[in-house]
């Protein structure tokens, strides 16, 4: 096929009467302003009219005639596409040449042309021989185009920025077309522009259906546009919000129309009524709220008060609008007296949140006092600038009032109005400080007389009595200068400003004397107490007032054991004051060596008495403690102090839980080993013990079978509900009960009638010289007569001879307990030594 970029060459061919008719044509086309070219596809040559030139702002005689001259001027995105409509012609696959594309015009921009042509001749093969074309400039055409193309892009943009949903009906066919946002609004989803009339009219919310149809009615009848919103419901049954236009259009030539447009507002409908709660909301809030809040312009004149303003000013709402809020709400520095700078001022001033300074005081026209707290925020208009502020004011007097209660009940005891512990040592230590490592003070340390005595039967009012008293008599005896504080219970403590031992024992003599005149009437009878007094200086750089109180503990314990009111000086060359401060270092130890992890676990075997030799069925467990030096300390140097502080309970526990995780399940492997366990009087006091040992049992899955618990004699008088509680509960649930250092009260033997007991421990005095005294004998051999007759069994401790052996064996005592058997050893090693007998005799 020849190519056509060959066929429109310039040529003058021989005229004949074909050719000239062709002329005439394209005479009458040029005379019409057209573009025209004549191509000779069998010699390749084409011409171009003068008109097309000019068309493209040459002169006639300006452009050449070669064959590509339309191909060199033709847009590159125009090019093949022009070329493959003239192939496809020439080809025969379409009728004619009708394509358009742009031309470069000599000045540089480019021309839109409708290039149309056809074949004209043909040879005699019936091959295409010549075809003949116009071109018309359509750029003004195209420039419309584009223009409509841009304005409905923007159109576009518009409506689907707003979401705006376009419609029309035709009254004469009545066809209803939706664009695409429509459908999307009424939920019906992709599908062709017209759609059945009874749509919109399914779609309407059936409370606003008819109002919407009559509006819309209304709006084709009278030419009235309709402005409206309305509710629809979704095919999925969700209720959307949509704002409706619609106008009549109305052309000579055509049938009426409604055209209109929807956007959905659900949310502005929603964030309008969600608005108008909120501020209703905040309405009634500033109506009820117990907080003052003010508005004030620029100029700080009141424009708003609520109810709470009105209370705390004095003044009506009306009476307080248009006043300068200075003018109604004067405040001043409590501290100071000054005038303060209303913080709405300082708002403004700034820009930002103000809150009112500390202690402001507001002084009312009744003459009232006020504390107050105030927060000031600038009110901002659309652009930025202050229109004003907003003022709230909180009556902070009786939250002032009671943090000062608090904070005196804080630092102060509630019963005397002294100064409690901490506060106390609080006061000490900075005084101590500023004083330097000799401080020029004595400490005086308290405690009353036959006070436990008197409140323990007379009860805790008669108690507070002698308490109340007893304060009032330190603050007569001692000087204003000293420092009181009442530590705990009835022990108190004194700060003397004096480092010498006379003046400070010459006060605590007056004290002494000053509390023996106390008498206190309580049901008919006069009570009276005492009080015991330890001093210790603090003149000695590096001690500390922890150092201190505990000497002076010391030296009152001292003066009770030598008789009781009186003073004792600390001395550390002095017996009993350095043994009580042992006792209490003893006592911190004990809480160190527990952090610390030093508090270890012993046993001792008890065995039966008829073969000495068979090893334990039972471990008593026992307590060491290692000393910061690595030294074993053993009980009777820490158990005395644990008791006297108390702090048996805390140990006590720790031996439980640390002895049933620890052992509890080498414990459970073995056969018959059971585990003596002892429980102090602070223990057994505690009312959360058994719910504690049934916890640990649980976790550590220990037989409750293989658990004695041992309670002493004095434990059990003293404490006997709390005793009686946790026998019960202990033996409901499987565990033993013995009853240590049997023999030693008065009572022992009343007390079996009041406790059920597995076991009974004779008391080690009885069993020490069992041998040689008669009367030790004949006490066991009640005891172990008594025992048989209740059915429990009975242990004799401190077994270290022989001789005493073989009396128990006579007397019938069934177990034993002693050096002579087994000495103590860790308990870790205790059971691996009898699981290896176990192991010998299985």
């Amino acid at each position: 096929m020849t190519d056509v970029r060959n066929m429109r060459l310039h040529s003058r061919p021989s005229l004949t009467p074909a050719d000239a008719e062709a002329n005439r044509w394209s005479f009458a086309l040029e005379s019409a302003g057209l573009g025209v070219w004549d191509s000779n596809l069998t010699t390749g040559q084409c011409y171009y009219s003068a008109t097309w030139k000019k068309m493209l702002g040459y002169r006639e005689d300006e452009l050449g005639d070669s064959s590509d001259l339309w191909l060199t001027l033709i847009h590159p995105d125009d090019k093949q596409r022009a070329i493959e409509s003239g192939e496809r012609h020439i080809s025969g696959e379409t009728s004619q040449i009708e394509t358009e594309f742009r031309l470069r015009h000599k000045d540089g921009h480019w021309v839109w042309v409708l290039d149309r042509g056809r074949v004209v001749e043909w040879d005699k093969n019936g091959r295409p021989s010549r075809m003949i074309g116009v071109q018309t400039d359509i750029t003004d055409q195209k420039n419309a185009e584009l223009e409509l193309t841009l304005l409905n892009e923007r159109i576009q943009l518009a409506l689907d920025a707003g979401q705006v949903g376009l419609w029309h009906f035709n009254s004469e066919t009545e066809i209803v077309l939706w664009d695409r946002r429509m459908r999307e609004i009424f939920g019906i989803g992709p599908g062709p522009d017209e759609v059945p009339r009874a749509t919109w009219h399914n779609l309407l919310h059936p409370d606003d259906a008819a109002r919407a149809e009559r509006e819309i009615e209304s709006t084709f009848e009278t030419g009235e546009p309709m402005k409206t919103s309305y509710r629809i419901i979704k095919p999925d049954g969700e209720v959307r919000h949509v704002f409706a236009l619609a106008r009549r259009v109305r052309y000579e030539t055509m049938p009426d129309m409604l055209m209109g447009s929807i956007w959905d507002i659900t949310e502005e409908v929603l964030n309008a009524e969600a608005l108008a709660r909120e501020k209703d909301l905040y309405r009634i809030t500033l109506q009820s709220i117990g907080d003052a809040v003010l508005t004030t312009d620029v100029d700080n004149n009141i424009t708003f008060a609520n109810p709470a303003a009105e209370r705390l000013l004095l003044l009506d709402a009306q009476d307080l609008i248009g006043s300068r809020l200075e003018d109604v709400l004067n405040l001043i520095d409590e501290g100071t007296g000054t005038t303060l700078v209303s913080t709405t001022s300082r708002a403004m001033q700034i820009g930002q949140t103000v809150e009112s300074a500390e202690n402001v005081l507001f002084v009312r026209a009744d003459g009232g006092r006020r504390s107050l707290r105030d927060i000031a925020s600038p009110l901002f208009d659309l652009t930025g600038a202050i229109t004003g502020s907003v003022l709230v004011i909180q009556d902070v007097t009786s939250a002032r009032n009671l943090q000062k209660e608090l904070s005196h009940a804080a630092t102060h005891d509630a019963l005397t109005g002294l100064l409690n512990r901490t506060a106390f040592e609080s006061a000490v230590s900075s005084l101590i400080e500023k004083s330097g490592d000799e401080a020029p003070y004595a400490l005086l340390y308290i405690d009353l007389d036959r006070f436990k005595m008197v409140n323990d039967t007379l009860g805790h009012a008669a108690g507070d009595a002698l308490l109340k008293m007893a304060t009032s008599s330190m603050n007569n005896s001692l000087p204003d200068s000293a420092i009181i504080g009442r530590l705990g219970g009835d022990e108190f403590a004194v700060l003397l400003p004096t480092s010498k031992f006379e003046e400070a024992e010459e006060a605590a003599e007056r004290l002494i004397g000053e509390i023996r005149t106390i008498r206190l009437p309580w049901d008919g009878k006069i009570q009276n107490i005492g009080a015991s007094i330890g001093i210790a200086a603090l003149d000695e750089p590096g001690v500390t007032l922890a150092e201190a109180i505990a000497r002076a503990d010391a030296a009152c314990y001292a003066a009770k054991a030598e008789g009781r009111n009186r003073s004792a000086i600390y001395n550390i060359n002095t017996g009993a004051a350095r043994q009580n401060l042992a006792s209490i270092q003893a006592a911190s130890g004990i809480l160190e060596a527990l952090s610390e992890g030093r508090l270890q676990v012993y046993g001792q075997e008890i065995r039966a008495i008829s073969n000495t030799d068979d090893h334990s069925i039972c471990i008593e467990i026992l307590s060491r403690m290692t000393g910061a030096n690595g030294e074993i300390i053993a009980p009777a140097e820490f158990i005395p102090a644990a008791e006297r502080f108390g702090l048996m309970g805390i140990v006590d526990r720790w031996i439980i839980q640390h002895t049933l995780e620890t052992y509890g399940p080498k414990l459970m492997q073995m056969k018959n080993v059971s585990l003596a366990i002892n429980l102090s009087a602070n223990t057994i006091s505690d009312p959360t013990l058994w719910p504690f040992l049934q916890s640990t049992i649980e976790k550590t899955k220990v037989s409750p079978s293989r658990l004695i618990f041992e309670i002493t004699e004095t434990t059990a008088v003293n404490n006997y509900e709390a005793a009686e509680h946790f026998v019960t509960e202990a033996r409901a649930a499987g565990c033993r009960i013995s009853l240590d250092d049997f023999g030693t009260g008065l009572s022992s033997f009343g007390y079996l009638h009041r406790f059920k007991v597995d076991s009974i421990k004779i008391d080690g005095a009885f069993i020490e010289k069992l041998s040689k005294s008669r009367l030790d004998q004949a006490v066991v051999a009640s005891i172990g007569g008594i025992a048989r007759e209740l059915g429990v069994d009975v242990i004799a401790e401190h077994i270290e001879d022989l001789q005493a052996v073989d009396i128990l064996k006579s007397l019938g005592i069934g177990y034993g307990q002693g050096f002579l058997f087994h000495r103590p050893q860790p308990l870790q090693a205790l059971l691996q030594s009898l699981e290896k007998v176990e192991a010998r005799q299985s």
